[in-house]
């Protein structure tokens, strides 16, 4: 915002003391507001990792838990670069996508910091894409706009590379690899009535390469989960979730 730039520009351009340097640390312009808010730190101090599990309910779709089952199913989907997001969460659109989801939040949930997923992925092809999306579910539009507010967050790993970030090697076709990688820095505060998804699906139309359709990932849910840094951690995940 100008007044905040004002503030630099008087204190370092013209050697103005305005105690500038004495405000917070972290800035961030909150959902449909428009001024920001200032908080002591980035990610939040209250901010701990929550450990989420996905739980197959059928064969695209289940549920994120926290509690860890070893005696999950291997789940397959079919890469389509064709299919917008948007439409791959559709019941029609499943087999080019796996979507796992929280129960419904009873109160606002606040991400403060990096999310990370782990995931043991297998491949039909010496190479393939890897794209997850956390959302923010039901889908909704913005009224009187083209817009949409439901994508928290975007990650990809190319799983070539599940040795190392600077060189990658063929994958051999049904052999199962881990990966771990970051989601972008966030802030966001999901709000009473939504549903935390984790989509995962291959190729990302608006920003990997964007092969021939038709490559299948399977996916080990037995080595997959994802961390949330969440504010208030386990504890305030549970009531969100109607956990007494």
């Amino acid at each position: 915002p100008f007044p905040m730039m004002n503030r630099w520009f008087t204190r370092y351009l013209h050697g103005i003391e305005k105690g500038v340097e004495k405000d917070r640390d972290a800035w961030i312009t909150r959902e449909r507001e428009k001024r920001p808010t200032g908080y002591s730190s980035f990610p939040d101090s209250k901010a701990s990792e929550v450990i989420l599990f996905p739980a197959a309910v059928d064969e695209h779709n289940g549920s994120l838990i926290s509690e860890k089952s070893n005696d999950q199913k291997k789940l397959s989907l079919i890469d389509d670069h064709r299919i917008k997001t948007k439409n791959l969460i559709e019941r029609k659109n499943e087999k080019h996508r796996l979507l796992f989801v929280t129960p419904v939040l009873e109160k606002d949930l606040r991400i403060s910091g990096i999310p990370r997923l782990t995931v043991r992925v297998s491949s039909d092809k010496p190479a393939a894409n890897f794209s997850a999306y956390l959302l923010s579910l039901p889908w909704e539009k913005e009224k009187g706009t083209e817009l949409y507010d439901n994508i928290i967050n975007r990650a990809w790993a190319d799983p070539q590379n599940h040795k190392s970030i600077s060189s990658g090697d063929s994958l051999v076709p049904g052999q199962y690899y881990d990966l771990t990688f970051d989601f972008m820095p966030d802030d966001q505060v999901i709000r009473k009535g939504q549903q935390i998804g984790l989509m995962i699906f291959s190729s990302d139309r608006d920003f990997t390469l964007c092969p021939k359709p038709g490559t299948r990932l399977s996916i080990d849910l037995n080595g997959t989960q994802i961390s949330l840094p969440l504010v208030g951690g386990m504890e305030e995940f549970h009531k969100a979730c109607g956990k007494k």
